[in-house]
């Protein structure tokens, strides 16, 4: 798993071949106890939401260990985030958000790196909410996503950043 609470109900899991979403859509709380590093098998059902596929998790899943080394970010640009990288830990380097020396808020910041554009996307129970946007290039990791109305779901690419120390720079 590679993130923990910060996005509320949903949870990232990554392997050495692939990374899937998984979301808990019930009033059960079955994800609400599981944090970054923890290794876990879950079960339920395939979906897709605004373009993301993931599993909905229909019961509790099975703990196997805990405080496990998360996987190396995959170095990419910010044309590269997309389908190939989706749900997976990424970074990018020579990251210039548009609204440097702001302060971070719910919703989409976007940002360049090296000529190309993207976004990031922060939800409510983010970390970085109510922090100060950098205002030089920093090196930037997160969790490769997608949320869009479009059909077919071919944009609306993004990252999403767990915390302060998925700033560096």
């Amino acid at each position: 798993v590679t993130n923990g609470s910060e996005f509320g109900d949903l949870r990232f899991l990554q392997d050495n071949t692939s990374a899937i979403a998984a979301y808990d859509s019930t009033n059960f709380g079955f994800l609400s106890n599981i944090q970054r590093g923890d290794s876990i098998t879950v079960t339920g059902v395939l979906g897709v939401y605004r373009g993301l596929l993931e599993i909905y998790v229909t019961q509790n899943p099975s703990l196997h260990s805990q405080n496990n080394t998360l996987p190396i970010p995959l170095l990419i640009t910010p044309s590269q985030i997309g389908e190939t990288t989706e749900s997976k830990l990424v970074m990018i380097n020579n990251v210039v958000f548009a609204g440097g020396g702001g302060s971070f808020t719910v919703g989409t910041h976007p940002f360049t790196s090296n000529g190309q554009s993207s976004q990031i996307y922060l939800r409510i129970s983010n970390p970085l909410i109510g922090t100060t946007i950098p205002s030089g290039p920093v090196s930037l990791i997160g969790v490769s996503s997608q949320y869009t109305l479009s059909i077919p779901a071919n944009d609306g690419y993004q990252m999403l950043p767990r915390d302060h120390n998925d700033i560096i720079g």
